[in-house]
C-alpha cells in the first residue's frame, strides 16, 4: 500500500468513527435533574400565571401554607399568607418547600409583610411538600401539606 493509500484509509476510518459518534450521541439536552426555573421567583418568571394550588392548609388564625405547582414550568413552591408580621417579640411567618428525594429546599420569611413565596424547585420526577411556620411570640405553630 502506498503512502497515499494508507493516508486515505486512515482518513476514511476516522470519518467512520466520527459519523458513528455523531449518530449515536443523540440530541443535545440539559441534565434531566436541571430546570431553568429552579431557584427563581414564580412571580418574576411568570410561572405563577398558570399555577394551581395542590393544597392550602391552615397554620393558625388566618395564616395558611400553600403548596403551588406550575404545569408549564414543571416547578413547585411554597407560599404563606395571613402570617403576623415580624416584630421584636416574634419571628412572624415563614414558608419552606422541601424536595424529598434529594433534600433540596428553600425558605422565605414574611418579614414585615403577611406573605411570601419561596423560590421554585424542579418538580419533574420528584415529590415535595410545604411547611408553614408562625411564631406569635408566645407559641410556634406549624402545618405541613401533602407531598406532591
Amino acid at each position: 500500500m502506498t503512502r497515499l493509500h494508507r493516508m486515505a484509509a486512515v482518513m476514511a476510518g476516522l470519518a467512520g468513527v466520527t459519523a458513528t459518534v455523531i449518530l449515536t450521541a443523540g440530541p443535545a439536552s440539559a441534565d434531566a435533574g436541571v430546570n431553568r426555573y429552579e431557584g427563581l421567583s414564580p412571580e418574576i418568571t411568570g410561572c405563577a400565571d398558570d399555577a394551581v394550588t395542590i393544597q392550602r392548609k391552615s397554620i393558625v388564625g388566618s395564616a395558611d401554607i400553600w403548596l403551588r405547582y406550575s404545569p408549564s414550568c414543571r416547578t413547585i413552591w411554597a407560599h404563606i399568607s395571613g402570617a403576623p408580621p415580624r416584630t421584636q417579640d416574634n419571628a412572624g411567618g415563614s414558608a419552606l418547600i422541601y424536595r424529598e428525594q434529594d433534600g433540596a429546599a428553600d425558605r422565605c420569611n414574611s418579614g414585615t409583610n403577611s406573605s411570601c413565596s419561596t423560590a421554585m424547585l424542579n418538580d419533574a420526577g420528584y415529590t415535595s411538600h410545604a411547611t408553614g411556620t408562625v411564631d406569635t411570640g408566645f407559641a410556634i405553630y406549624r402545618a405541613t401539606t401533602v407531598s406532591y
